[in-house]
């Protein structure tokens, strides 16, 4: 996965953000004017809600990773695909080259069917380069 400049920033600025303010709720909660009793719950009470959102913001993380690589299995297959259709219309474009198969009716009732050519056939045959000269 590329790493995304402008994406790094705002993880870096968000976790320093979460962690800025989980000092800072610690810190006022140990300077308020509280039994110890209820600083402990205070603070019990934060570390299972701080867990919970942990534990929420992963679970989106991983289902959205898993998303855009259901999404990425998906594009690639139908890039494949287009490649194919892509490559097949260059073959028959190709200059010098007629494609067999899209034969005309008339040529190919007169042609039995087991006798079809699925190949391109080439128009014109190149000359021999080793042939001798006389």
């Amino acid at each position: 996965m590329p790493n995304n400049p402008k994406n790094s920033s705002v993880g870096t600025i968000a976790l320093a953000a979460l962690v800025g303010g989980a000092t800072g709720a610690l810190i006022s909660l140990l300077f308020a004017p509280k039994s110890g009793k209820a600083l402990r719950q205070d603070i019990q009470n934060k570390a299972v809600g701080l867990m919970e959102q942990v534990e929420d913001t992963t679970f989106q993380r991983a289902e959205a990773i898993k998303q855009r690589s259901t999404d990425l299995a998906d594009k690639g297959k139908k890039l494949k695909t287009d490649i194919q259709i892509f490559i097949q219309d260059l073959r028959l474009k190709k200059p010098g080259y007629v494609d067999v198969t899209q034969s005309t009716s008339e040529e190919t009732s007169s042609q039995p069917e087991t006798e079809t050519i699925s190949e391109f056939v080439p128009t014109e045959v190149p000359p021999y380069e080793g042939a001798p000269t006389v």
